[in-house]
């Protein structure tokens, strides 16, 4: 009998390093997913603060376009991330509230796509995010 269980373990010796290799991708792939969106999230509400700080210096104040950007570039240098476009619409004074905007994109740059799209030649290594934040003009 236990020479039976002895033999029974010895042949069995490489089938779990086969699991383990056919495995390992699949998991690799989902811990560098998880840890990208959660950059890409992190990211994405850096720029939507960065906005939302543009605006509301833009909808507090008289709208000084170089003092919005110069906001949006603060918050985002502060957090390392370089908005590749800020664009600030002014309140139009025909329009009744008084809408200001702030727009503000940048590339989120994919780690583990760099290292993918330099061999396949498919995948870029950047994902372009992009947010919006309007306010009422608070000024008469």
């Amino acid at each position: 009998m236990a020479r039976k269980l002895i033999a029974l373990i010895r042949e069995n010796r490489g089938q779990a390093v086969i699991e383990f290799a056919f495995v390992l991708p699949l998991l690799l792939v989902l811990c560098f997913g998880i840890t990208e969106f959660g950059r890409a999230w992190m990211t994405m509400n850096i720029i939507t603060s960065a906005a939302r700080e543009g605006v509301r210096l833009a909808v507090v104040t008289a709208p000084d376009i170089p003092a919005v950007e110069q906001r949006v570039r603060d918050v985002c240098s502060a957090a390392r991330v370089v908005p590749t476009l800020i664009v600030v619409t002014p309140p139009d004074p025909n329009d009744p509230d008084r809408r200001v905007s702030v727009r503000v994109d940048t590339d989120f740059v994919v780690i583990p796509g760099n290292f993918l799209g330099r061999e396949t030649g498919s995948m870029s290594g950047t994902i372009p995010l992009t947010t919006t934040t309007i306010m009422r003009h608070e000024g008469l």
